[in-house]
């Protein structure tokens, strides 16, 4: 039910005017430099499910991005709830503060988008994911991530997988994806390959109904 209610809401909010959609820009914007509200708040914002897919609201997001904890979904979100606590190093263990970290999933049914099928050319998914953030690394190197475990795309024997972004001094980003452990589809062949391409496996520590999973990125 809550993921009808949630696709019935996003369609709803779609067709909202331009103009509509650009004040709700204005109010983000308003909220989030006067600081009346976080982006965990943004993000968890039903009413600005509609802004998620354009690039001034992400924009907003990255600017605003906070170290230490992030929420990424709102109360209403289909799914398990899940923590993911995550530490960036260099390469020889040492924390990297004050980086900035990009993050983007699919929904518990598979999807980027719950209202249209996946954009395939263009790196779309990465531009418009629904569930989506930015945040940066504390003074430890660590940042929280609360969201809902994603499931693996639809007709597709990918495991489930958050994507990570982790964006250095210079400009550049090391790309990598955050797996988990009991994935019914992370055997055999798929886990050996997402071994070798550097993806990051990690088994629950929290309990079956309040999941935790823990992360060691190190950058190149």
């Amino acid at each position: 039910m809550k993921y009808l209610v949630m696709c019935l809401l996003l369609i709803l909010q779609i067709s909202l005017p331009a103009q509509d959609r650009s004040a709700q820009l204005k109010l983000v914007g308003q909220k989030l430099s006067d600081g009346q509200a976080t982006t965990s708040d943004i993000l968890g914002d039903e009413s600005f499910l509609s802004l998620h897919s354009l690039t001034p609201f992400r924009e907003l997001i990255r600017r605003y991005a906070k170290a230490g904890k992030i929420n990424i979904i709102s109360a209403n979100e289909p799914g398990t709830k899940i923590t993911a606590k995550v530490v960036v190093t260099d390469m020889n263990g040492i924390p990297k503060s004050n980086t900035l970290v990009y993050l983007y999933q699919t929904s518990s049914e598979g999807w980027y988008s719950d209202t249209a099928p996946h954009i395939l050319m263009y790196e779309g998914d990465r531009r418009h994911a629904r569930l989506f953030g930015y945040c940066k690394t504390d003074k430890e190197g660590r940042f929280e991530l609360t969201t809902i475990r994603p499931k693996g795309y639809p007709q597709s024997s990918l495991p489930a997988h958050i994507h990570i972004e982790v964006i250095t001094e210079n400009g550049k980003s090391l790309i990598s994806e955050l797996l988990f452990d009991d994935d019914p589809r992370l055997v055999g062949e798929t886990r050996s390959r997402s071994l070798i391409e550097g993806f990051i496996i990690s088994k629950n520590t929290g309990t079956d109904k309040q999941p935790v999973y823990s992360y060691t990125v190190k950058l190149n």
